[in-house]
């Protein structure tokens, strides 16, 4: 344990009540061991009261100085003040009421309370003299950290300090997952400091991993009983998960400790507002104003009780003022926008809407999730929309829209669904995680820079090949991420020339005398190596040879194949090293690709991008052997299909191979909502896979000949209309999560 600081008390003799006020509030710092403190009434009777002053301040870690016009005026005072200054000893102004001391050397200091608002100021005056204590329980931290590397003290105990403060850099640079390894490392070497919990809760909340948050939360809490931003952020957390009356009492907790607590009075007027007690909500937020008289989002969320309330005038009123305090709140510019519409301000509310697009607000998402579509809004109030406006909330159509509610954080930033947060963190548990499951990460190919050179055509291939044979040996079937499409790989007869680090290339004459015409180009490229190498080693390219799935790095819909040729893949190309074919069916469904979506946040108009970190938590489901091999054997009916010259044909004469197709992969999209979800599908009588397997599929290697006919049969009787498979099929978007996942509801 580090040696006590030890603090010096200035004070005026006019301000004794204020000083016994503060080393009341310092006894649990000192009953903790961290200070020691020393003031005038400590001088025994018979000491040198000068000589025991000077020596006692000269020997001091910390001096705090009571600031009042009477301090300030004291020749005393300002002499002590000068001799620590001296000696250099950290100083803290302590501002007990409005006085001069912006113009005093003591400005140069950081004060406490916050902002330095006067203990006076503050109401009830104990909230400002916690404010007190919360300061000086950090600074203390600080100065011992740097008296302990001083000195040489624990190892352990500085590395887990500076372990923390590394998370906390890679939580403000967005680093999640790294902020999430760096704090448990930190949590490993020091397991007694409740920070380091909290600040981890944290990463896990901004992961929607909520009951991890609140597990961290607790774990603080129990380290750090009158913890107040653990309790509030624990709140967080359980309002994250919709429990909004835990989430009140939590924030009731974080109050009873710390009353003028701005962001819990804030938070605790959203589930407020989440529960219809408009009133209370109201009064919360009132309460962070007062508190914060530049709370912007405060004023925003106002602005949307007074719209639930159907007072649309003090609603403007409300947003004209956080707009006013914050001109960037662009969530501020639509809420106004869209209560303009309501009111028929065209004009108007058409600049609002362009203004919050341009600051980033995806209007259309925003629109849709409170009206769905113009005609729903237009229903609603019974006119109708511009046609301008009209196009303007409705335009980008596309399949992914993210769910966000109208208030804000305390960050001020839109909060998720809860619904959507909950039906994530319910999938997150469902099953074992992709990268574990494979016990192997997802990886992207080769980079081929510059491509044009080691990426040649079938023609240049048999070139080199003649002119010697030994380039057999290092011309491997390509793939770009453009060949790969949904199931299958659409090979384009393209080759590699693999000259990877390390290669004989005197060994391959022919393919060295192609390479020499571009060594100028070649000899620019960056990193080491052979001018003629690519970056890459031969145990790193041997396993393109294996089976695996592959996808594109960027896709509109899940597009992910089964490649079992040994294609080499370019950098455009995500692999997963798998020869389980019906992880493919699992990859290609509707649930997975809702998942990756949320968890990377791509819910905007643009393509998804395949990211190794994330792909690697998809979760797979507990599914047994039949499971699995039944999806198996779906998977290769669809991989022979793709094949087929009547599936992809525009004819209308085989427009029903093409129906028979989309049939399959709706059933395969029907088994993962049920091995994902299977408590929701059997409470309702909409599972499939009991029915399949009475089925008997055959494989489709054990059909013989033309095995088209033999699909289309299976096709024509699962697809009868009175089929439990296509009843259950039609009716499992009637269940909620089955919605949200396919943007029904």
């Amino acid at each position: 344990m580090s040696t006590p600081l030890k603090v010096f008390i200035i004070y005026s003799h006019k301000d004794v009540a204020a000083k016994d006020k503060l080393l009341t509030c310092l006894n649990v710092l000192r009953s903790e061991g961290l200070i020691d403190v020393w003031h005038e009434n400590e001088i025994l009777a018979g000491d040198k009261w000068r000589d025991v002053i000077s020596s006692t301040l000269t020997k001091s870690d910390l001096l705090l100085y009571l600031v009042s016009a009477a301090s300030l005026a004291s020749e005393n005072s300002n002499k002590k003040l000068a001799e620590a200054l001296k000696a250099n000893i950290r100083v803290v102004p302590i501002i007990l009421e409005h006085c001069d001391w912006l113009s005093h050397q003591l400005s140069n200091f950081v004060a406490l309370p916050d902002n330095g608002m006067p203990i006076t100021e503050w109401f009830p005056e104990s909230s400002g003299w916690q404010s007190v204590v919360e300061g000086l329980r950090k600074s203390i931290s600080r100065m011992q950290l740097q008296m302990d590397w001083s000195s040489g003290a624990s190892e352990k105990k500085l590395r887990a300090e500076l372990t923390f403060q590394q998370g906390n850099v890679l939580m403000m640079l967005s680093q999640i997952d790294r902020s999430i390894e760096v704090y448990t490392r930190a949590i490993d070497l020091c397991p007694n400091y409740g920070e380091f919990y909290n600040n981890r809760g944290v990463a896990y909340d901004i992961q929607g991993n909520f009951d991890l948050a609140i597990k961290d939360y607790t774990k603080a809490i129990q380290l750090k009983p009158h913890d107040a931003s653990a309790y509030n952020n624990r709140g967080i957390a359980y309002g994250g998960k919709g429990d909004y009356e835990r989430a009140i009492e939590e924030y009731d907790k974080a109050i009873e400790f710390k009353p003028n607590f701005a962001e819990a009075h804030y938070n605790r007027g959203i589930d407020h507002q989440n529960k219809g007690n408009f009133d209370l909500a109201i009064k919360d937020y009132t309460k962070a104003i007062q508190l914060r008289p530049d709370y912007a989002s405060a004023y925003n969320n106002r602005g949307v009780v007074y719209i639930d309330k159907g007072d649309f005038d003090r609603a403007i009123e409300e947003y004209n003022k956080a707009i006013e305090l914050k001109p960037d709140l662009a969530e501020a510019y639509y809420n106004r926008g869209e209560v303009r519409l309501r009111s028929r301000e065209w004009e108007k509310a058409k600049a609002d809407l362009i203004t919050a697009k341009k600051m980033g607000v995806d209007i259309v998402a925003a629109f849709r999730n409170d009206y769905r579509n113009t005609a729903a809004f237009e229903r609603i109030y019974g006119f109708e929309l511009p046609e301008g406006i009209a196009a303007l909330v409705q335009q980008d159509f596309r399949g992914r829209y993210p769910r966000m509610e109208k208030v804000l954080t305390a960050d001020g930033k839109s909060r998720e669904s809860p619904e959507v947060s909950n039906l994530v963190e319910k999938l997150r548990r469902t099953g074992t995680p992709l990268g574990k499951y494979l016990k192997i990460s997802p990886y992207f190919g080769i980079k081929t820079v510059p491509t044009e050179v080691f990426v040649v055509d079938g023609a240049t291939r048999a070139e080199l090949i003649a002119a010697h044979p030994s380039s057999a040996d290092i011309l491997k079937p390509f793939l770009h991420g453009r060949d790969i499409k949904r199931w299958q790989v659409d090979s384009q007869d393209q080759w590699l020339i693999l000259a990877y680090r390390g290669v004989e290339i005197s060994a391959y004459p022919a393919v060295q005398k192609y390479l020499e015409k571009y060594r100028k180009v070649l000899s620019k490229r960056k990193g080491k190596g052979e001018w003629y190498e690519l970056q890459v080693f031969p145990d790193g390219a041997e396993r393109f040879a294996k089976p695996k799935i592959v996808s594109p790095n960027l896709y509109n819909d899940q597009t992910f194949a089964v490649e079992t040729e040994g294609f080499y893949c370019g950098y455009s190309c995500c692999i997963i090293p798998t020869g389980e074919t019906w992880l493919c069916g699992m990859l290609n469904t509707r649930i997975v690709e809702w998942y990756y979506s949320q968890i990377t946040k791509q819910l905007g108009s643009g393509e998804l991008q395949a990211r190794s970190g994330y792909i690697k938590q998809i979760p797979v489901p507990d599914v047994n052997p039949a499971q699995k091999d039944l999806v198996r054997k779906l998977v290769d009916y669809l991989i022979y299909l793709q094949k087929q010259p009547t599936t992809n044909s525009k004819d209308l004469v085989h427009a029903n191979d093409f129906v028979m197709f989309k049939y399959f992969e709706q059933i395969i999209n029907g088994l993962f909502y049920e091995f994902y979800m299977p408590d929701v599908l059997q409470d309702a009588n909409r599972t499939l896979f009991k029915y399949l397997m009475t089925e008997h599929l055959p494989e489709v290697t054990e059909i013989r000949g033309d095995k088209m006919p033999t699909l289309r049969a299976l096709y024509e009787h699962l697809y009868h209309r009175e089929h439990p498979i296509r009843v259950n099929l039609f009716f499992q978007d009637s269940l909620k999560p089955i919605r949200i996942i396919e943007d029904k509801w």
